[in-house]
């Protein structure tokens, strides 16, 4: 299931200024990459704003942060065949493809991943019974989902080619 993240505050406004600083203007204070990794990861949203021409930064800060999680993990965090497609991903039909179906595909992996939490923790707590038939009604439901994002992607091949 996901999280539900209830927004009570203003979204938050990073500055980036030449010098590559970034500067949390709710907070009055300059943050760092990290930082900023720990907010997605929080599900806090916030905006990258260039400090003198005001353009949206957001998404190129993100692949920032990806790039500096990548250089400290070891041995890559990520296949580079991935990282090859995503550098692919100026081709307009791969862009619409991400931008249609990879959230969702995140979306049902995140939904899976806490329905099989929720699933193992009722086995580990001696409710195998409950807890089989939990998982057998969740992988079923996870692969409806599947087929359902296949059959989308199989019409819209019909449909292009």
């Amino acid at each position: 299931m996901k999280a539900e993240h209830i927004e009570t505050d203003p979204q938050i406004v990073v500055r980036k200024y030449g010098n590559r600083r970034l500067y949390r203007t709710d907070e009055s204070r300059y943050v760092t990459l990290d930082e900023l990794a720990r907010l997605v990861r929080e599900e806090v949203d916030f905006n990258v704003l260039d400090a003198k021409t005001g353009q949206d930064l957001t998404g190129v800060v993100l692949a920032q942060v990806i790039l500096e999680e990548e250089k400290k993990a070891q041995n890559g965090a990520y296949p580079v065949e991935l990282l090859r497609q995503l550098v692919r991903l100026r081709d307009p039909a791969l862009t619409d493809f991400i931008t249609s179906h990879l959230p969702r595909l995140t979306d049902i992996y995140m939904e899976s991943r806490n329905a099989l939490g929720d699933s193992l923790d009722m086995v580990a707590s001696g409710e195998a019974e409950a807890g089989e038939a939990v998982i057998i009604t969740q992988l079923a439901a996870v692969k409806e989902q599947l087929e359902q994002i296949l059959d989308a992607l199989e019409v819209e091949d019909i449909s292009k080619g």
